[in-house]
Protein backbone atom coordinates (compact mmCIF):
# COMPACT_ATOMS: atom_id res chain seq x y z
CA UNK A 1 0.00 0.00 0.00
CA UNK A 2 1.54 3.19 -1.38
CA UNK A 3 0.36 6.50 0.64
CA UNK A 4 1.31 10.15 0.11
CA UNK A 5 1.03 12.65 3.18
CA UNK A 6 1.23 16.29 2.06
CA UNK A 7 0.92 18.69 4.74
CA UNK A 8 1.99 22.50 5.30
CA UNK A 9 5.99 22.19 6.62
CA UNK A 10 5.43 25.12 7.68
CA UNK A 11 3.70 23.64 11.09
CA UNK A 12 6.02 22.34 12.90
CA UNK A 13 3.82 19.88 14.87
CA UNK A 14 2.23 18.59 11.38
CA UNK A 15 5.00 17.78 10.70
CA UNK A 16 6.77 15.85 13.76
CA UNK A 17 2.93 14.19 13.28
CA UNK A 18 3.97 12.94 9.99
CA UNK A 19 7.13 12.13 10.98
CA UNK A 20 6.16 9.90 13.39
CA UNK A 21 3.46 8.35 11.37
CA UNK A 22 6.08 7.38 8.55
CA UNK A 23 8.45 6.39 11.20
CA UNK A 24 5.70 3.62 12.80
CA UNK A 25 4.24 1.98 10.05
CA UNK A 26 6.81 -0.67 9.45
CA UNK A 27 6.49 -2.28 6.24
CA UNK A 28 3.10 -2.64 5.57
CA UNK A 29 2.86 0.44 4.04
CA UNK A 30 5.34 2.40 2.10
CA UNK A 31 5.33 6.33 2.62
CA UNK A 32 6.30 9.38 0.79
CA UNK A 33 5.59 12.70 1.88
CA UNK A 34 5.22 16.56 0.32
CA UNK A 35 5.12 19.51 1.74
CA UNK A 36 4.43 21.95 -1.60
CA UNK A 37 2.00 21.02 -4.85
CA UNK A 38 5.05 20.69 -7.06
CA UNK A 39 6.73 17.80 -5.10
CA UNK A 40 3.32 16.45 -4.60
CA UNK A 41 2.41 16.58 -8.49
CA UNK A 42 5.76 14.87 -9.12
CA UNK A 43 4.87 12.16 -6.92
CA UNK A 44 1.60 11.31 -7.70
CA UNK A 45 2.29 11.21 -11.45
CA UNK A 46 5.79 8.78 -11.69
CA UNK A 47 3.91 6.14 -9.60
CA UNK A 48 0.18 5.27 -8.60
CA UNK A 49 -0.50 5.85 -4.90
CA UNK A 50 -3.26 3.70 -2.93
CA UNK A 51 -3.91 6.88 -0.88
CA UNK A 52 -3.19 10.72 -0.39
CA UNK A 53 -3.29 11.12 3.22
CA UNK A 54 -4.02 15.45 3.15
CA UNK A 55 -3.02 17.06 6.99
CA UNK A 56 -4.48 20.15 7.91
CA UNK A 57 -7.40 22.94 6.24
CA UNK A 58 -7.62 25.93 4.42
CA UNK A 59 -4.28 25.68 2.11
CA UNK A 60 -5.19 26.68 -1.43
CA UNK A 61 -2.75 23.91 -2.96
CA UNK A 62 -4.90 20.97 -1.52
CA UNK A 63 -7.68 21.42 -3.90
CA UNK A 64 -5.29 20.88 -6.97
CA UNK A 65 -3.24 18.39 -5.10
CA UNK A 66 -6.55 16.22 -4.00
CA UNK A 67 -8.15 16.71 -7.97
CA UNK A 68 -5.25 15.42 -9.22
CA UNK A 69 -4.98 12.51 -6.60
CA UNK A 70 -8.44 11.06 -7.38
CA UNK A 71 -8.41 11.71 -10.74
CA UNK A 72 -5.05 9.03 -10.78
CA UNK A 73 -6.97 6.70 -8.34
CA UNK A 74 -5.52 7.80 -4.92
CA UNK A 75 -8.08 7.47 -2.02
CA UNK A 76 -8.22 10.38 -0.18
CA UNK A 77 -7.78 10.46 3.97
CA UNK A 78 -7.80 14.12 5.86
CA UNK A 79 -6.41 14.88 9.12
CA UNK A 80 -7.72 18.34 10.22
CA UNK A 81 -5.47 18.83 13.05
CA UNK A 82 -8.30 20.78 14.72
CA UNK A 83 -8.47 23.25 11.04
CA UNK A 84 -12.14 22.72 11.68
CA UNK A 85 -12.84 23.96 14.89
CA UNK A 86 -15.21 26.70 15.11
CA UNK A 87 -12.82 29.55 16.29
CA UNK A 88 -10.45 28.85 13.68
CA UNK A 89 -13.36 28.75 11.27
CA UNK A 90 -14.29 32.17 12.92
CA UNK A 91 -10.60 33.42 12.25
CA UNK A 92 -11.27 36.37 9.46
CA UNK A 93 -14.82 34.35 8.56
CA UNK A 94 -15.88 36.92 5.99
CA UNK A 95 -12.71 37.38 3.88
CA UNK A 96 -10.91 33.98 4.40
CA UNK A 97 -12.43 30.93 5.45
CA UNK A 98 -15.93 31.30 3.88
CA UNK A 99 -14.96 31.87 0.37
CA UNK A 100 -12.23 28.98 0.85
CA UNK A 101 -14.86 27.03 2.52
CA UNK A 102 -17.57 27.50 -0.66
CA UNK A 103 -14.10 27.04 -2.92
CA UNK A 104 -12.81 23.72 -1.60
CA UNK A 105 -12.92 23.06 1.75
CA UNK A 106 -16.44 21.67 2.38
CA UNK A 107 -15.74 19.65 -1.02
CA UNK A 108 -12.23 18.20 0.50
CA UNK A 109 -13.88 17.45 3.86
CA UNK A 110 -16.98 15.19 1.43
CA UNK A 111 -14.20 13.34 -0.92
CA UNK A 112 -12.42 11.81 2.44
CA UNK A 113 -13.27 8.24 2.28
CA UNK A 114 -12.35 9.04 6.22
CA UNK A 115 -11.41 12.05 8.77
CA UNK A 116 -9.25 11.12 11.57
CA UNK A 117 -10.02 13.21 14.59
CA UNK A 118 -7.69 13.58 17.72
CA UNK A 119 -10.38 13.94 20.14
CA UNK A 120 -13.83 14.66 21.49
CA UNK A 121 -13.66 18.58 20.45
CA UNK A 122 -12.77 17.95 16.97
CA UNK A 123 -15.65 15.35 16.97
CA UNK A 124 -18.71 17.75 18.49
CA UNK A 125 -17.30 19.41 15.55
CA UNK A 126 -17.53 17.08 12.65
CA UNK A 127 -21.07 16.46 14.10
CA UNK A 128 -22.41 19.96 14.11
CA UNK A 129 -20.75 20.44 10.51
CA UNK A 130 -22.36 17.14 9.17
CA UNK A 131 -20.00 17.26 6.13
CA UNK A 132 -18.93 13.82 6.49
CA UNK A 133 -20.26 10.93 8.98
CA UNK A 134 -17.20 9.23 8.33
CA UNK A 135 -14.97 10.05 11.48
CA UNK A 136 -12.61 8.53 12.85
CA UNK A 137 -10.95 9.09 16.64
CA UNK A 138 -7.05 8.40 16.60
CA UNK A 139 -5.25 10.53 18.99
CA UNK A 140 -2.01 12.33 18.44
CA UNK A 141 1.00 11.44 20.18
CA UNK A 142 2.43 14.78 19.79
CA UNK A 143 0.08 16.62 21.77
CA UNK A 144 -0.94 13.66 24.38
CA UNK A 145 0.59 10.40 26.37
CA UNK A 146 -2.72 8.71 26.34
CA UNK A 147 -0.94 6.61 23.26
CA UNK A 148 2.00 5.78 21.45
CA UNK A 149 3.22 6.44 18.35
CA UNK A 150 3.28 2.94 17.42
CA UNK A 151 -0.44 2.68 18.81
CA UNK A 152 -1.36 5.67 16.45
CA UNK A 153 1.03 4.64 13.39
CA UNK A 154 -0.90 1.27 13.52
CA UNK A 155 -4.66 2.52 13.75
CA UNK A 156 -3.91 4.87 11.31
CA UNK A 157 -2.72 1.80 8.87
CA UNK A 158 -5.25 -0.26 10.23
CA UNK A 159 -7.90 2.53 8.72
CA UNK A 160 -5.75 2.73 5.04
CA UNK A 161 -6.26 -0.92 5.24
CA UNK A 162 -10.15 -0.17 6.05
CA UNK A 163 -10.35 2.26 3.27
CA UNK A 164 -8.65 -0.34 0.28
CA UNK A 165 -11.25 -2.90 1.39
CA UNK A 166 -14.46 -0.42 0.66
CA UNK A 167 -15.68 0.04 -2.70
CA UNK A 168 -13.87 -3.25 -3.68
CA UNK A 169 -15.19 -3.57 -7.37
CA UNK A 170 -13.41 -0.64 -8.28
CA UNK A 171 -10.11 -1.53 -7.40
CA UNK A 172 -10.04 -4.38 -9.29
CA UNK A 173 -8.15 -5.32 -12.28
CA UNK A 174 -9.94 -6.10 -15.48
CA UNK A 175 -8.57 -10.47 -14.95
CA UNK A 176 -10.01 -10.40 -11.72
CA UNK A 177 -13.36 -8.60 -12.95
CA UNK A 178 -13.49 -11.62 -15.49
CA UNK A 179 -12.75 -14.53 -12.45
CA UNK A 180 -15.62 -12.80 -10.94
CA UNK A 181 -18.03 -12.89 -13.78
CA UNK A 182 -16.61 -16.65 -14.51
CA UNK A 183 -17.50 -17.65 -10.61
CA UNK A 184 -21.05 -15.82 -10.60
CA UNK A 185 -21.61 -17.70 -13.66
CA UNK A 186 -20.29 -21.25 -12.46
CA UNK A 187 -22.45 -20.90 -8.93
CA UNK A 188 -25.57 -19.91 -11.06
CA UNK A 189 -24.98 -23.32 -13.33
CA UNK A 190 -23.13 -25.38 -11.62
CA UNK A 191 -21.22 -26.09 -15.02
CA UNK A 192 -17.57 -26.42 -15.43
CA UNK A 193 -17.13 -25.20 -19.04
CA UNK A 194 -15.80 -22.15 -18.17
CA UNK A 195 -12.98 -23.93 -16.15
CA UNK A 196 -10.39 -23.13 -19.28
CA UNK A 197 -11.67 -19.26 -19.68
CA UNK A 198 -10.85 -19.00 -15.75
CA UNK A 199 -7.35 -20.50 -16.06
CA UNK A 200 -6.44 -18.22 -18.46
CA UNK A 201 -6.16 -15.49 -15.16
CA UNK A 202 -4.88 -15.70 -12.21
CA UNK A 203 -5.73 -13.02 -9.75
CA UNK A 204 -2.76 -12.02 -6.88
CA UNK A 205 -3.68 -12.27 -3.37
CA UNK A 206 -4.75 -8.89 -2.56
CA UNK A 207 -7.17 -9.44 -5.93
CA UNK A 208 -8.66 -12.44 -4.36
CA UNK A 209 -8.91 -10.21 -1.11
CA UNK A 210 -10.93 -7.78 -2.82
CA UNK A 211 -13.14 -10.39 -4.92
CA UNK A 212 -14.15 -12.12 -1.46
CA UNK A 213 -14.93 -8.55 0.17
CA UNK A 214 -17.08 -7.56 -2.90
CA UNK A 215 -19.09 -10.67 -2.64
CA UNK A 216 -19.59 -10.23 0.86
CA UNK A 217 -20.40 -7.03 0.78
CA UNK A 218 -22.89 -7.24 -1.83
CA UNK A 219 -24.83 -10.83 -0.33
CA UNK A 220 -23.39 -13.42 -3.35
CA UNK A 221 -20.91 -15.14 -0.86
CA UNK A 222 -22.69 -18.40 -1.39
CA UNK A 223 -22.80 -18.07 -5.48
CA UNK A 224 -19.32 -17.47 -5.49
CA UNK A 225 -18.28 -20.14 -3.04
CA UNK A 226 -20.49 -22.66 -4.97
CA UNK A 227 -18.59 -20.84 -8.63
CA UNK A 228 -15.46 -22.35 -7.06
CA UNK A 229 -16.15 -25.80 -5.96
CA UNK A 230 -17.79 -26.24 -9.36
CA UNK A 231 -14.02 -25.05 -11.14
CA UNK A 232 -12.21 -26.51 -8.27
CA UNK A 233 -10.43 -23.74 -8.11
CA UNK A 234 -7.81 -23.03 -5.11
CA UNK A 235 -7.65 -19.54 -3.58
CA UNK A 236 -6.25 -18.04 -0.17
CA UNK A 237 -7.99 -18.33 2.78
CA UNK A 238 -9.50 -15.31 3.51
CA UNK A 239 -12.71 -14.73 5.72
CA UNK A 240 -14.51 -11.93 4.44
CA UNK A 241 -16.56 -11.07 7.20
CA UNK A 242 -14.07 -10.40 9.71
CA UNK A 243 -12.83 -7.95 7.40
CA UNK A 244 -13.60 -3.90 8.23
CA UNK A 245 -15.04 -1.60 5.55
CA UNK A 246 -16.79 1.80 4.98
CA UNK A 247 -20.32 1.26 2.94
CA UNK A 248 -21.67 4.57 1.47
CA UNK A 249 -24.52 6.84 3.48
CA UNK A 250 -27.62 5.39 2.79
CA UNK A 251 -26.75 1.76 2.01
CA UNK A 252 -29.35 -0.48 2.07
CA UNK A 253 -29.06 -4.67 2.35
CA UNK A 254 -30.40 -6.12 -1.11
CA UNK A 255 -33.55 -7.87 -0.35
CA UNK A 256 -34.61 -10.99 -2.29
CA UNK A 257 -36.85 -10.01 -4.83
CA UNK A 258 -38.95 -13.55 -3.96
CA UNK A 259 -39.05 -12.14 0.02
CA UNK A 260 -41.26 -8.78 -1.18
CA UNK A 261 -43.16 -10.34 -3.75
CA UNK A 262 -44.45 -14.02 -2.45
CA UNK A 263 -44.08 -16.89 -4.03
CA UNK A 264 -47.67 -18.13 -5.11
CA UNK A 265 -48.44 -17.34 -8.15
CA UNK A 266 -51.09 -18.23 -10.62
CA UNK A 267 -48.53 -19.35 -13.44
CA UNK A 268 -45.44 -18.68 -14.15
CA UNK A 269 -45.82 -15.47 -16.21
CA UNK A 270 -47.75 -13.80 -13.39
CA UNK A 271 -44.36 -14.73 -10.94
CA UNK A 272 -42.01 -13.07 -13.76
CA UNK A 273 -44.22 -9.92 -14.04
CA UNK A 274 -44.49 -9.68 -10.61
CA UNK A 275 -40.63 -10.18 -10.65
CA UNK A 276 -39.91 -7.57 -13.43
CA UNK A 277 -42.47 -4.78 -11.76
CA UNK A 278 -40.47 -5.15 -8.48
CA UNK A 279 -36.96 -4.94 -10.24
CA UNK A 280 -38.17 -1.94 -12.00
CA UNK A 281 -39.11 -0.28 -8.87
CA UNK A 282 -35.47 -0.98 -6.94
CA UNK A 283 -33.89 0.17 -10.69
CA UNK A 284 -35.99 3.65 -10.32
CA UNK A 285 -34.89 3.61 -6.59
CA UNK A 286 -31.45 2.95 -6.99
CA UNK A 287 -31.13 -0.15 -5.04
CA UNK A 288 -30.78 -2.97 -7.68
CA UNK A 289 -27.83 -5.17 -7.53
CA UNK A 290 -26.12 -8.09 -8.16
CA UNK A 291 -27.43 -10.30 -6.20
CA UNK A 292 -31.31 -9.46 -7.94
CA UNK A 293 -29.89 -10.01 -11.29
CA UNK A 294 -28.10 -13.71 -10.32
CA UNK A 295 -31.87 -14.46 -8.55
CA UNK A 296 -33.33 -13.64 -11.96
CA UNK A 297 -30.75 -15.47 -14.00
CA UNK A 298 -31.53 -18.46 -11.47
CA UNK A 299 -35.72 -18.26 -11.87
CA UNK A 300 -34.74 -18.36 -15.70
CA UNK A 301 -33.21 -21.18 -15.42
CA UNK A 302 -34.68 -22.77 -13.79
CA UNK A 303 -38.74 -22.50 -14.51
CA UNK A 304 -40.24 -22.53 -17.75
CA UNK A 305 -43.14 -19.26 -19.34
CA UNK A 306 -44.92 -18.55 -22.33
CA UNK A 307 -42.94 -16.56 -24.00
CA UNK A 308 -45.08 -15.45 -26.61
CA UNK A 309 -47.84 -14.33 -24.00
CA UNK A 310 -45.09 -13.21 -21.73
CA UNK A 311 -43.99 -10.45 -24.60
CA UNK A 312 -47.59 -9.20 -25.04
CA UNK A 313 -48.59 -9.07 -21.06
CA UNK A 314 -45.48 -7.16 -20.35
CA UNK A 315 -46.04 -4.82 -23.20
CA UNK A 316 -49.43 -4.34 -21.78
CA UNK A 317 -48.19 -3.54 -18.37
CA UNK A 318 -45.44 -1.13 -19.96
CA UNK A 319 -42.82 -3.46 -18.62
CA UNK A 320 -41.20 -4.77 -21.61
CA UNK A 321 -38.60 -2.27 -22.11
CA UNK A 322 -37.66 -2.36 -18.34
CA UNK A 323 -37.22 -6.34 -18.80
CA UNK A 324 -35.39 -6.04 -21.99
CA UNK A 325 -32.81 -4.04 -20.12
CA UNK A 326 -32.42 -6.86 -17.69
CA UNK A 327 -31.55 -9.51 -20.00
CA UNK A 328 -28.70 -6.94 -21.32
CA UNK A 329 -27.47 -6.77 -17.23
CA UNK A 330 -27.68 -10.17 -16.95
CA UNK A 331 -25.75 -11.33 -19.94
CA UNK A 332 -22.78 -8.75 -19.11
CA UNK A 333 -22.96 -9.07 -14.92
CA UNK A 334 -23.78 -13.15 -14.85
CA UNK A 335 -23.78 -14.68 -17.82
CA UNK A 336 -27.25 -15.17 -18.72
CA UNK A 337 -27.48 -16.69 -22.39
CA UNK A 338 -30.06 -16.32 -25.24
CA UNK A 339 -31.29 -19.70 -24.98
CA UNK A 340 -32.45 -18.54 -20.87
CA UNK A 341 -33.87 -15.02 -22.30
CA UNK A 342 -37.69 -14.77 -23.44
CA UNK A 343 -37.69 -11.14 -24.00
CA UNK A 344 -35.03 -9.94 -26.40
CA UNK A 345 -32.19 -7.22 -24.65
CA UNK A 346 -32.09 -3.78 -25.11
CA UNK A 347 -28.53 -2.47 -24.59
CA UNK A 348 -29.32 1.27 -24.16
CA UNK A 349 -28.28 4.71 -22.69
CA UNK A 350 -30.60 3.47 -20.10
CA UNK A 351 -29.45 0.08 -19.70
CA UNK A 352 -25.41 1.45 -19.18
CA UNK A 353 -26.69 4.03 -16.75
CA UNK A 354 -28.29 1.01 -14.79
CA UNK A 355 -24.86 -1.32 -14.97
CA UNK A 356 -22.84 1.94 -13.76
CA UNK A 357 -25.10 1.49 -10.43
CA UNK A 358 -25.05 -1.59 -9.84
CA UNK A 359 -20.93 -1.57 -10.81
CA UNK A 360 -21.27 1.53 -8.03
CA UNK A 361 -23.53 0.42 -5.21
CA UNK A 362 -20.71 0.29 -3.13
CA UNK A 363 -19.39 3.33 -4.44
CA UNK A 364 -18.57 5.86 -1.33
CA UNK A 365 -20.56 9.20 -2.96
CA UNK A 366 -19.60 12.84 -2.21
Amino acid sequence: MRVLHYYPNYDAMISQHVALLTEGMGMGVENHSATDSEQARTLLKGGRYDILHLHGCWRNSSRMVVTLAMRLGARLVLTPHGGLEPWVQEENRWKEKLPKELLYQRSIVQKAYAVIIQGRMEQECMDRLKWNSRTVVIRNAVITGSITKEEMAQQTSMLYRKIMDSNPLELMDEATVAVLRYLIKAGITGDQRWLEGIKAVSPSNDNWRLLFCYAHQEQITDIIQRGMRVLGLDAPDIDATKIDHFLPDGYKPAELVGSVIGYQFASENERLIATFRQIRKLAANRLLSIKHLIELNRELRQHGCDEEQLNEELKERRLWKPASRMMQLMAELTGLTEGFMPITPTNDRTTRAMKREINERLKIKH
